[in-house]
């Protein structure tokens, strides 16, 4: 069989105002949709916008087998996984090239995994999914040991949303050159003896950041965090030749000041790929069910089926066990004021 060089399987590196820049074997080609698929798209986006589609539908399993970019894409079984509702940065493509550098979508390849969020332009009536990342395989959860102070409640969050995705979920702590309280370190030991990778860095003297370096090594991999907490400057030091961005705290506000606008993947030198996220102040766990949401805690698991109700939604109820662990100090007592907010919908 011999290969068309004209028509091509690549990944999207970034997107915007439908315009679509892919990384092919035979370089970047800069892509719009096909209509007939562009059509498809804004029929089944209005759909799901209206609550026709429940979201967790839509959200696909990593397979606990790690594979190349190239093996992803000759393994996935398109009867297997839904199809994405909207493109987004790091879904497989394949496409046609017009000339040498532009081309045209022609078909989306199911999604492995994706880590999304809620749209800031939802309501209550139309639910809008922002996927962050699609086809990934570790999170880089980056908070700052100060400016901004860290919020382990939101912390909490991310874990959930990235346990509820199949998602490996790495702990970065950064901008340890600043003096800052011993509480810092006593929070997150505990997210140590749960057996969350915590990593200390600091893109002032450099400490950790060989460490992150080797754990990106390979991987598909999103940045995220609240704006300010470093992200930028650490994947500058990285991989300088990103040359992204940075800002600084809000004098104001003590919140950070947004320097990215989106996602965007980046190959790594050393082998793999990294996005950097846009700043997120709030994330709610949107597309998990509520009956789902305690086994997202894994410091939960031991003692879920111990409840004295099979409906027990852990929130106080005769016979909880996860109520009885923390009460006895088995489970973090923080930890579960954590899981009672996200339960009731408290956005922090």
């Amino acid at each position: 069989m011999v290969n068309d060089p004209a028509h091509l399987t690549g990944v999207v590196l970034s997107g915007a105002h439908g315009i679509y820049d892919v990384h092919t074997d035979n370089g970047i080609v800069r892509c719009t949709l096909r209509g007939k698929l562009k059509k498809e798209f804004a029929r089944a986006y209005s759909a799901k916008a209206l609550g026709r589609v429940h979201p967790s539908q839509q959200r696909a399993k990593i397979s606990s087998t790690q594979f190349s970019h190239t093996e992803r894409i000759e393994k996935r079984n398109s009867s297997e996984q839904p199809l994405p509702t909207r493109l987004s940065v790091g879904d497989y493509v394949k496409l046609r090239k017009l000339d040498e550098h532009t081309g045209l979508i022609e078909e989306i390849l199911p999604r492995q995994s994706e880590l999304s969020r809620k749209d800031s332009g939802s309501s209550q009536k139309r639910i809008i999914q922002q996927t962050l990342l699609a086809n990934l395989d570790q999170v880089i959860i980056v908070f700052a040991v100060t400016q901004p102070e860290p919020h382990f409640g939101l912390l909490d969050r991310y874990l959930a949303i990235c346990e509820a995705a199949q998602v490996t979920s790495l702990i970065c702590i950064n901008k340890t050159d600043l003096s800052h309280s011993s509480r810092v370190e006593e929070e997150t030991a505990l997210y140590q003896r749960l057996g969350y990778r915590v990593i200390w860095t600091s893109s002032q003297n450099g400490e950790g950041i060989e460490q992150l370096r080797e754990l990106l090594k390979d991987h598909t991999s999103l940045f995220t965090g609240l704006s300010g907490v470093g992200k930028s400057s650490l994947v500058n030091m990285l991989e300088p030749s990103m040359a992204l961005r940075t800002g600084l705290i809000s004098d104001a506000t003590g919140k950070g000041k947004h320097t990215t606008t989106g996602s965007q993947l980046y190959p790594l030198s050393g082998g793999g790929w990294l996005a950097d996220s846009a700043g997120i102040r709030a994330l709610a766990a949107w597309n998990i069910a509520p009956e789902d949401l305690a086994s997202c805690f894994i410091d939960f698991r031991p003692y879920l089926d111990e409840c004295l109700y099979g409906d027990c939604s852990h929130i106080e109820e005769e016979g909880c066990a996860i109520v009885q662990a923390m009460d006895d100090g088995y489970v973090d007592e923080r930890r579960y004021r954590s899981y009672v907010r996200m339960y009731t919908g408290e956005e922090r």
